[in-house]
């Protein structure tokens, strides 16, 4: 039987991987900040039907030494994904360095024990922070851009490490990298991701609405192409854009009206306003830098090496709704 690690198990995207390796026949060991955390994926799995006869858990710290050797020992691969999600403008050691720190310490330790391949959650934040509007998968953010955030630069900084540990180690590893933009569907463990906050749970509260297009992907989909890319040799080297389209905030307020979500916002808020009012606000700031992007995707590393098309997010997004509002 073949062992994976999967670093952050609790987590978001973390979780559905999870779930598909057990459902595969890995045998999973995973990572947890606490033992309450350990509880929570249990319970999760343990709703979804799925034995934890497989799966072991190690208590690791992405800014301490302790564990990491010991926790891939044995593993055929990792899927290192724990890594701070904070939007906005934080200080930068909230987010920067224990990204980068844990990539590291994650990496280092796959080396060490001979791992076969090593998967990172990247992001879409690590290629979009540039002058253009067309992305694929080789484009990559200028971390000497002024206006980046901490978590893209978080993201960037954290990739480019992967990059550059492989390459100093002289390819001793396979590595690759997956790139998701905004990852929406409802969590496994009932904990809501940032996410679905960020933008589900805000259409059902917002009576405005900006004038923005934002580019989604289901969860689903996001897991599958982490195991996927894991499988393939010919995935060794490449980074993963994964979308499934672009659309605007009014589509995803008129898709929730469309399910009986009565609380959709009516009114579409000027630029000019939300730039003004950003000022005052993290979520708005996320939300100005997008004003007026009318981005352009090619996912052709994800359609072609790994042959995944991805399903309509609406169905996921449909759910989180469902969930948000069960949660609440």
């Amino acid at each position: 039987m073949k062992r994976v690690f999967v670093s952050g198990g609790s987590g978001y995207i973390a979780l559905h991987c999870i779930k598909k390796l057990l459902l595969r026949g890995y045998y999973v060991r995973t990572s947890v900040r606490s033992h309450q955390k350990i509880t929570l994926i249990k319970t999760s799995l343990n709703k979804l039907n799925i034995t934890t006869k497989n799966i072991d858990f190690c208590i690791l710290d992405l800014l301490k030494d302790d564990g990491w050797d010991n926790a891939t020992k044995n593993c055929d691969y990792v899927i290192h994904t724990a890594s701070p999600v904070i939007p906005g403008k934080v200080k930068s050691e909230l987010v920067v360095k224990p990204a980068v720190e844990g990539l590291r310490r994650c990496l280092n330790s796959a080396l060490k024990n001979n791992v076969r391949k090593f998967v990172l959650t990247s992001s879409y934040a690590a290629i979009y922070g540039n002058s253009k509007n067309e992305y694929n998968d080789n484009d990559w953010t200028d971390l000497g851009k002024k206006d980046l955030l901490p978590y893209e630069i978080s993201k960037t900084m954290s990739e480019q490490e992967m990059w550059n540990i492989v390459k100093e180690s002289k390819n001793k590893i396979h590595a690759c990298a997956i790139n998701p933009v905004l990852v929406l569907g409802p969590s496994l463990s009932d904990v809501i991701s940032i996410t679905n906050k960020l933008t589900v749970k805000k259409i059902l509260k917002l009576i405005f609405i900006p004038k923005v297009r934002i580019s989604i992907i289901g969860v689903n989909d996001v897991a599958e192409a982490h195991i996927l890319a894991m499988e393939s040799a010919k995935a060794n080297g490449k980074r993963f854009l994964i979308s499934e389209k672009t659309v605007d905030l009014v589509y995803l307020a008129n898709l929730l009206k469309k399910s009986g979500y009565k609380r959709k916002p009516y009114i579409i808020l000027p630029n000019f306003i939300v730039k003004i009012l950003s000022i005052f606000s993290s979520y708005l700031k996320l939300i100005a830098k997008r004003l007026g992007n009318n981005e352009k995707l090619y996912t052709n590393n994800l359609n072609q090496i790994l042959a995944l098309y991805p399903n309509s997010v609406d169905d996921e997004i449909i759910s989180s709704a469902e969930q948000i509002l069960k949660k609440k």
